[in-house]
């Protein structure tokens, strides 16, 4: 009972540091959102690429990410406003370009033309750098509706 007790002891710090940790790497990268969406909102919707990492642009071409965000720009209009639904924080350790820890915050997002959510995933490497966006997800009925338009004339018949 008694190295119960010391196992307990030795574990519950190193728990308690950890967790600790991976929930100040929740601020952190909320404060990157939170200046990215700000910029957006002050700068008519431009979105920088100062806030995505370099593993973005290795598996993410160029030219359709500027195509998304004119879609959602024609689909939405600009962003007026933001807040945090939810998020989720892990921890990745390996010999990989991709160890480190992962935040994902999923935003409520409101735009001239309508709501809906945006998830941004983030990664902060194991050596010292800030957190950048890996991944990011636009949702919403009216991007949904545009892309259905889009599909629906480029299989109609008059098009093939």
């Amino acid at each position: 009972m008694k190295n119960i007790i010391c196992i307990t002891i030795l574990i519950f710090p190193f728990m308690l540091s950890t967790s600790c940790g991976l929930i100040n790497g929740k601020g952190e990268a909320e404060k990157v959102a939170e200046s990215m969406f700000e910029d957006r909102i002050n700068n008519s919707n431009f979105i920088s690429e100062k806030y995505y990492s370099e593993l973005f642009w290795k598996n993410t071409d160029q030219k359709k990410f500027s195509n998304i965000k004119k879609l959602v720009m024609k689909a939405m209009g600009n962003l007026n406003s933001y807040s945090l639904k939810t998020w989720n924080v892990q921890s990745n350790v390996n010999m990989s370009d991709v160890s480190g820890i992962f935040v994902v915050l999923i935003y409520d997002t409101e735009y001239e033309k309508g709501k809906g959510t945006e998830k941004l995933t983030f990664h902060k490497p194991l050596v010292g750098k800030k957190f950048l966006i890996v991944g990011h997800n636009f949702n919403s009925d009216k991007i949904q509706n545009l892309l259905d338009k889009g599909i629906e004339k480029a299989t109609s018949s008059e098009s093939l």
